[in-house]
């Protein structure tokens, strides 16, 4: 598969899958192979060229990976990618890159690609190159890249411009030549749409604008990525999106404007491009207005040999308003060309869902069938049947049973040659615009006799990119993601067992036919057990049965239809080693009669004054051919049989076949009608009902004309809605809506196709996130929605201030003000205090200072700061938010006030928040702040009793708790256990023994422990203690005499005493004597 969508026709159908068919596709064995991770997201379709799968991504990046094991070969990058915030376009961020789907040429074993690169003096200077990398090792061939650059040969007062264009379609190869449609980025102007070319030796060749001569051109080439399309030498035909319109013409002299059409241009024997017909519907006018564009999809041309002898050459489109064209390739039908100034085109299905993306085609004996997938509707099925007066209609025939979100992708189809029942439709499911939730899923192509579309395979992807196709090759699926990266799907993976042929034919409704699988075993294993579900039945068969690998089991299989039409159903095999694998099964039941799909018709809030068209197949679920006899057709005028497609009689409808029957619904005035389709026939008679709606009046689609978001702290980010209201009385669609890119942005974008009732309301969120002080929003800066009620474009403006805000980052940061957020809903606005600023929430406070920065305090370390007068109090500012203690138990701010040493706030659960500050918080932290012996606060710093110093008590120390005291002349120092009850017993500061001089200290014996202090006379006093003695005090000049013996470590040992009065003086008792001070002489004897 060396372009998109496998041939130049765009037909997405590959052929040449002999493995891929619904039974192995449906059985454990198949499953995904690889997952390989690129840089960037990948919205090109995968190339796979001789066991390499070429995957470019909007990083520029290309990368070479094996097909089989997904190793990267080799990497290219292709230079910087462009910022799609340049021009506030969230159609696709941040980058852009590699955007559209490349080509391999085999002349030159390359592979051509485009890719916007922003490599100017400014984002508002980029270049579009084409490049050429060899396919086996992805170096640049000489003469490449080529710049794109010049003018339309059309319109050379319209220079290419780089910056607005947008390069989406799948590129064409032809005749030595690479062809690229252009568009521009959410429509921002100036624009036009281009096609250019580049000859594979490296020069640009031609560009075509597809609107000429008028200065609010447009009419882009996006296609939602499908390839441009050529049917044959020197022809490339195209659809283009709103603009300027043709007015009423043939399709052969094409005007200077083509907006809303399919285009056919011809290359010039020098080289140049015209085109040569054309086909807009009537209603254009309308179509642009609403931005119900065309051109959201890309027309596929049909192989010869499905169409009618009048009309061989056919070509389907279908785009936003959901209707589906079928063209005479050889005259596309120009523009109001119809009866009655309508269309002039075969025929045309719907309306239905819109449709973003290409139909797929695929080929069988009994007609061709073509497959779309709608946005917030089906993947659809019509088949190309013949009329009864020549021409070719598309008769809808099946639908899938779920919808499919807006991004999914195109259908691409497999198929062994033209055989029906090996064809897979193969589509990358999305729930919505953001790609959330893909999956790959491959259904049946041919409904079953409910006109049901059968899934048979589903699998994860990630996020998908918008309107993501797949690559086929060789038995595997491939396909690209926006997480950046490439999958791949295929057989066998690690299942134990496998089943070649799980079809069981023909069994008549009622019967019972048995059939025989043979599961082959993959490796060595025990089957334990084989179950089905009805009307599906395992016969007898022995089990457990050990299988060498490569051996086979014959599994009995009966089938006993209830009803006609096909059925899937499913082999669960159970292994000894707890495996349980999948295998898919088939069959068809038949009923002599007549069916029908759908088996009713129902049509829906119809407008007055416009027509709906649906398709009811009337089937021969027999296994004779059926002959008609004769139709009754609805009694009401508004509901009419389409000529070409009323049965007749002698008409014969072939065993498992149908008859597609077209009914219009043309309503003139509101209401509601029930009737009915009747057809007989030789084998029975069918009837169908058929109910229908009518409404008149308008939808009306009002948005708020701005959207403001005030001062935003730079940095943070804060997000409004806005609502979206339809207050008409008819459903609105919603056909376009482009979201802002940059510092007004959403995650949550609006799905194009939605549809808003009558008197009802949609929300859309956009969150403003300045990078730098200023007012923001320009002109450009808006979110753009166009409804189908004919207002047009409407536009939100988006405008906010970005503000140098230190405090409302913090509380963006923390998500302040949601109750739910660890500071609760906030108090106040920002107010100005102590040189800085605060905002007070309930459960904590944002303060801000030049010097510090902004930081929260919270909780109970809120509730003391706040006791302590706040920033306006002795603690000042907070200089950290609240932190974790490093022992894991508290928690702690620290603040810029509390001295010249700072402060601090610690919690713990059990000592609750206290303040410690200055010269006793730095004693503290030198000693190990927490985790040290004081352990956490239980006071704040107080005043001492005697109104000279500080201190705090702590929760460590010993059972008797611990203190820090501080006085100007002591400094600060650490008092605990036995000491400090000692010292608190005599009196803290005030009593003999003054404040502490130094922290409690081991003695230099290593057994005990002592403090000194300030007071006890000249000779200083100090506590000791010992775990024989406890502590006591020694003091003045006992304690001076103690000290010259040795003090603990001399003959007299520990004190045992406090100092005492004796008749004489003083005492102190030690453990090996005692000391006494004499009053009369001052002398010391023991």
């Amino acid at each position: 598969m060396g372009t998109i969508a496998h041939d130049v026709f765009r037909t997405g159908w590959d052929s040449n899958e002999t493995i891929l068919t619904p039974s192995s596709v449906a059985s454990s064995n198949f499953g995904k192979l690889f997952s390989t991770p690129v840089d960037g997201q990948v919205y090109a379709q995968p190339l796979v060229v001789g066991g390499t799968v070429i995957t470019a991504t909007e990083n520029n990046n290309v990368y070479g990976v094996n097909a089989a094991t997904g190793a990267v070969t080799w990497q290219r990058n292709l230079g910087p990618a462009w910022p799609a915030s340049t021009v506030s376009c969230g159609d696709l961020t941040p980058n852009i890159g590699v955007t559209s789907t490349p080509v391999y040429d085999a002349a030159t074993n390359s592979v051509f690609l485009l890719a916007k690169t922003n490599d100017g003096t400014s984002a508002l200077l980029p270049h579009w190159y084409m490049h050429s990398l060899d396919r086996s090792t992805g170096v640049e061939r000489p003469g490449f890249p080529v710049l794109i650059s010049g003018a339309p040969t059309n319109d050379p007062s319209r220079p290419f411009n780089p910056m607005t264009a947008m390069q989406r379609p799948g590129l064409l190869l032809m005749n030595g030549v690479v062809y690229a449609g252009f568009a521009s980025h959410c429509d921002y102007a100036p624009f036009v749409g281009y096609v250019v070319g580049v000859s594979t030796a490296g020069r640009q060749t031609t560009m075509w604008a597809t609107e000429s001569g008028n200065s609010n051109a447009e009419g882009g080439i996006w296609q939602s990525g499908g390839g441009l399309v050529s049917d044959g030498p020197g022809q490339i035909l195209f659809a283009t999106g709103n603009g300027i319109s043709p007015k009423p013409g043939p399709g052969k002299t094409p005007p200077a404007t083509l907006a809303e059409s399919v285009v056919r241009l011809a290359v010039g024997a020098d080289g140049t491009l015209k085109p040569t017909d054309f086909f807009s519907p009537a209603n254009n006018a309308k179509l642009d207005q609403d931005d119900a564009d065309l051109g959201s999809g890309a027309p596929i041309a049909i192989p010869d040999g499905y169409g009618t002898a009048a009309y061989p050459r056919l070509l389907v489109h279908a785009g936003k308003d959901g209707r589906v064209y079928l063209m005479d390739r050889t005259n596309l039908g120009g523009m109001g060309q119809g009866p009655g100034g309508g269309d002039a085109v075969l025929d045309e299905a719907g309306p239905y869902s819109g449709v973003w993306g290409r139909p797929a085609f695929l080929g069988t004996p009994n007609g061709g069938y073509v497959y779309t997938v709608e946005n917030k509707g089906y993947l659809r099925a019509h088949k190309l049947v013949p009329t009864s007066t020549g021409g070719v209609q598309l008769a809808a025939v099946g639908t899938s049973v779920g919808a499919f979100g807006y991004t999914s992708g195109a259908p691409s189809v497999t198929s062994n040659g033209t055989d029906a029942a090996s064809a897979l439709v193969w589509v990358v499911y999305s729930t919505g615009p953001t790609g959330t939730g893909a999956e790959l899923r491959a259904y049946r192509a041919l409904p079953d006799s409910n006109g049901k579309l059968q899934q048979v395979f589903a699998a994860p992807l990630g996020t998908a990119s918008k309107f993501s196709s797949v690559a086929t090759d060789n038995g595997r699926v491939y396909v690209g993601t926006r997480d950046g990266r490439l999958l791949a799907f295929g057989a066998p993976t690690t299942s134990a067992v496998g089943a070649s042929n799980t079809d069981l034919g023909l069994a008549a409704v009622g019967s019972t036919k048995t059939g025989t699988v043979t599961v082959t075993a993959t490796r060595a294993v025990t089957i334990n057990a084989v179950t089905t579900a009805a009307p599906f039945a395992i016969g007898a068969l022995p089990l457990p049965r050990a299988l060498a690998k490569g051996a086979s089991l014959a599994v009995p299989v009966t089938f006993a239809p209830t009803a006609a039409g096909q059925v899937d159903g499913t082999l669960t095999v159970k292994t000894a080693d707890g495996e349980t694998d999948l295998l898919g099964i088939h069959a068809v039941g038949t009923k002599e009669g007549l069916g029908a799909t759908p088996a009713a018709l129902a049509f829906t809030d119809v407008p007055t004054q416009t027509s709906s068209r649906q398709t009811v197949n009337v089937v021969n679920t027999g296994t004779t051919v059926a002959t008609v006899t004769g139709m009754t057709p609805p009694a009401n005028a508004a509901l009419g049989v389409d000529p070409g497609t009323a049965p007749v009689l002698g008409q014969q409808i072939q065993p498992l076949t149908s008859v597609p029957v077209s009914i219009t619904f043309s309503p003139t005035a509101a209401g509601a009608v029930a009737d009915q389709l009747t057809v007989t026939s030789d084998r029975g008679s069918l009837t169908v009902p058929i109910t229908a709606t009518a409404v008149s009046g308008a939808a009306h689609l009002q948005l708020p004309p701005s959207l403001d978001f005030g001062d935003v702290a730079v940095g943070a980010a804060a997000t409004r809605d806005f609502t979206i209201v339809n207050t008409g009385n008819i459903p609105l669609t919603i056909t376009k809506a482009k979201a802002p890119q940059g510092v007004f942005s959403t995650t949550t974008p609006i799905a194009e196709g939605l549809v808003i009732p009558p008197g009802e309301s949609a929300y859309q969120s956009v969150t403003f996130k300045p990078t730098v002080p200023g007012q923001a929003g320009t002109q450009d800066t808006f979110y753009l929605l166009t409804g189908n009620d004919g207002q047009g474009a409407l536009k939100v403006m988006l405008t906010g201030t970005g503000v140098d805000d230190p405090i409302g980052l913090k509380a963006y940061q923390l998500n302040a003000g949601d109750p739910r957020s660890i500071l609760g809903r906030s108090l106040t606005l920002e107010y100005p205090v102590a040189g800085g600023k605060c905002q007070d929430y309930a459960r904590g406070v944002i303060c801000w200072s030049p010097a510090t920065g902004a930081h929260v305090v919270t909780g109970a370390i809120y509730d003391r700061y706040k006791a302590l007068g706040g920033a306006a109090g002795v603690l000042r500012f907070p200089t950290t938010d609240e932190k974790v203690t490093p022992d894991k138990v508290g928690r702690y701010n620290h603040f810029s006030g509390g001295g010249a040493s700072g402060g601090s706030i610690y919690w713990s659960p059990n000592t609750g928040a206290h303040a410690v500050m200055g010269a006793i918080r730095s004693r503290w932290a030198a000693l190990g702040w927490e985790q040290s012996r004081l352990g956490y606060p239980v006071t704040d710093e107080l005043a001492t009793p005697d109104k000279v110093g500080r201190y705090n008590h702590f929760a460590g120390g010993g059972g008797s708790g611990s203190s820090i005291y501080w006085s100007p002349k002591t400094g600060a120092h650490a008092v605990m256990g036995g000491i400090r009850s000692k010292w608190a017993a005599q009196g803290w500061e005030r009593g003999k023994l003054g404040y502490p001089v130094t922290d409690e200290m081991v003695t230099p014996d290593k057994v005990g422990r002592y403090n000194h202090f300030a007071g006890g006379g000249g000779g200083g006093s100090s506590i000791y203690w010992s775990p024989a003695t406890g502590a006591h005090s020694v003091m003045g000049a006992i304690r001076s005499r103690w000290a010259a013996l040795g003090w603990e470590r001399g003959r007299l040992g520990y004190p045992v005493s406090d100092e005492y009065w004796v008749s004489v003086g003083r005492a102190s008792n030690f453990q090996r004597g005692k000391l006494t001070w004499y009053s009369a002489t001052g002398a010391v004897i023991g």
